[in-house]
């Protein structure tokens, strides 16, 4: 992660494959670990703007590991910071299937149809975010949003 962070990306690029071929022989690290490797090295081809390299391995990963809810939402998050809103999407859907008793999900799925224009699913989404979230700061921004779609 620092090699990626210092944009040493051949560098992160071949310890990230060094763990995802350890993975395969250690049992403790299993495909946990290289769902994660493979996300990583998507994040590389990313911050390189290869986005078709990184939706390759973006797509490994969450194959490698599909119940593993935060690493679809992590995905979600590197597809919606870097504008790919309609893969932002699809990930934030897979983690509220995943666990659908975890509301942050439906709160980012609420910015993508922002960003989308479509306020109708948005205050579908702040609603389910709404259900769900128990911390009473981050339930009242949420609030504040849907209250000024509503208006």
């Amino acid at each position: 992660d620092c090699r990626r962070e210092k944009a040493e990306y051949d560098l992160a690029v071949e310890k990230y494959n060094a763990v995802i071929e350890r993975s395969a022989s250690d049992p403790a690290m299993g495909k946990s670990m290289k769902a994660k490797a493979l996300a990583a090295i998507g994040l590389c081809y990313l911050r390189q703007n290869n986005l078709d390299q990184a939706q390759t391995f973006f797509k490994q990963s969450i194959e490698t590991d599909p119940q593993d809810e935060n690493l679809a939402y992590n995905v979600g998050e590197i597809c919606f910071s870097n504008q790919q809103i309609d893969e932002a999407a699809r990930y934030f859907a897979m983690a509220s299937q995943i666990k659908p008793d975890w509301p942050d999900p439906y709160l980012k799925m609420a910015y993508v149809h922002l960003n989308k224009g479509d306020m109708v699913k948005a205050a579908e989404s702040l609603e389910a975010y709404l259900k769900l979230e128990t911390n009473p700061d981050k339930a009242a921004q949420a609030k504040a949003i849907l209250d000024s779609i509503k208006k």
